[in-house]
């Protein structure tokens, strides 16, 4: 009678009780030594029987492919996972778990050692089928970005064709100064851009331009690139123009690298995806009689990469005259891009003010031309950056293009113009690639 006060797990409630207990312990311990059998045994991939296979019928893992990483980290709670019958027998209950990989609609009760390796099969076969997946994936990425970078930017540039030597001008169409077209250039005269005036040493100030230039524009491309393109005149067909004056090239191509990725602030890159606005200019039948003859020298000076001693306040200097080459830049209609206060101040303040291209700049001659490249990939960070925020209302812009040669001497004022065009609203992400697989001779 006294025995159940010694002995509870003989009794029926402690009995029950204790039963519990013990096999909490014992799956424990067959958990534990599981994960230890498992962990032990690492098979090579090539042992692997298909991801459909079972366990054999003693439950043993000599015939499993699985990671016992997964495993282990699969594991859930001893909460999650352990019930028991109403009998007090051991029972599994796994409601995680949810079907078996052949279509069962649940599981009951099932020996929890059985339900362990099963459990590591369907979790592990997830695991794998979710890692293959993800592997495609990314393999899948990996190559379609390969194949991008090979032709494109996948980020900013879509994949476009690549044409090969197009004739010089012929991308964008010309459109009337007096007519409104979209992705189109027109004619401009020099005399809307101001420049250094005659006294401009003196009184520092700015007057209207002659009505002269000495080249005018005869067409414009627009051209995407992987990498900036340099002397991009050897990709195109120039027209051949006789130059009206033995000393002179008859065609002035500027091509304007602009770039398409982030300015980095420290050690940033210098090339990369970009676009190139090619302007195509004709010299004037003219220019012998309405450029002065100080324009004329300098132009001479230009086109022979002649140096100049600059005097300085400490000591002097010798430059090339080519560092004296000036942009004259404007937007047309600042009141149709939609700016707010800032953004407004900011472009009034500083639209149309004229910008030396030194040293961001590379000549190239040929037999009948001189092209120009401003290498804006090259401007300092906070250039990029602000030019940057501006680059996508490009195609909304109505711009205003001129390069002068700046006048420092008296006799070289006024300055006069050296080319100008209007580009009118360019979308430049609607225009090609251009091949550089040709080289002119």
């Amino acid at each position: 009678m006294g025995g159940c006060v010694s002995m509870p797990e003989n009794c029926v409630g402690g009995g029950i009780k204790s039963s519990k207990v013990k096999v909490k312990l014992k799956l424990r311990r067959r958990r534990k030594a599981l994960k230890r059998r498992v962990s032990s045994r690492l098979y090579d991939q090539s042992k692997a029987p298909p991801s459909g296979d079972a366990p054999n019928s003693h439950g043993s893992t000599d015939d499993l492919w699985c990671d016992s990483t997964s495993i282990l980290e699969s594991d859930c709670s001893d909460e999650d996972f352990q019930s028991f019958s109403d009998d007090g027998s051991e029972a599994v209950s796994w409601p995680h778990i949810g079907s078996l990989r052949d279509g069962e609609a649940h599981r009951s009760s099932v020996h929890p050692e059985q339900m362990i390796f099963q459990s590591s099969i369907d979790e592990n076969a997830g695991r794998e089928n979710g890692i293959q997946s993800s592997s495609r994936k990314k393999a899948a990425f990996k190559l379609s970005f390969k194949r991008n970078d090979e032709h494109t930017n996948p980020t900013i540039i879509p994949s476009k064709i690549h044409i090969q030597r197009p004739i010089a001008g012929s991308q964008v169409p010309f459109c009337p100064i007096d007519k409104k077209m979209i992705d189109s250039w027109s004619f401009i005269e020099p005399q809307t851009f101001r420049v250094r005036g005659k006294d401009y040493l003196r009184d520092r100030k700015k007057e209207l331009a002659s009505n002269y230039a000495a080249y005018y524009p005869f067409g414009v491309d627009v051209f995407l690139s992987q990498r900036k393109i340099d002397h991009i005149a050897q990709f195109v067909k120039l027209p051949d123009v006789a130059s009206s004056t033995g000393d002179v090239p008859s065609i002035l191509v500027v091509n304007v690298q602009i770039p398409l990725y982030p300015a980095a602030l420290f050690g940033g890159e210098i090339d990369g995806e970009g676009i190139s606005f090619v302007l195509y200019f004709k010299l004037s039948d003219c220019y012998s009689k309405e450029l002065s003859s100080q324009f004329q020298d300098n132009m001479r000076r230009i086109l022979d990469d002649e140096v100049e001693e600059v005097k300085g306040f400490r000591v002097d200097s010798v430059v090339a005259c080519r560092e004296r080459i000036k942009i004259l830049g404007r937007v047309v209609n600042i009141d149709d891009l939609q700016l707010n206060a800032p953004q407004r101040k900011l472009m009034h303040a500083y639209n149309g003010k004229p910008v030396l291209s030194r040293p961001q700049h590379d000549f190239y001659q040929g037999e009948n031309y001189l092209e120009i490249d401003l290498d804006m990939h090259r401007f300092s960070y906070i250039s990029r950056k602000g030019f940057g925020a501006f680059q996508d209302r490009l195609k909304d812009c109505i711009l205003d293009f001129g390069i002068t040669i700046q006048g420092n001497k008296t006799e070289e004022l006024p300055e006069e113009l050296l080319c100008c065009v209007r580009l009118n609203c360019i979308d430049y992400m609607k225009y090609h690639f251009l091949s550089l697989d040709h080289v002119s001779s």
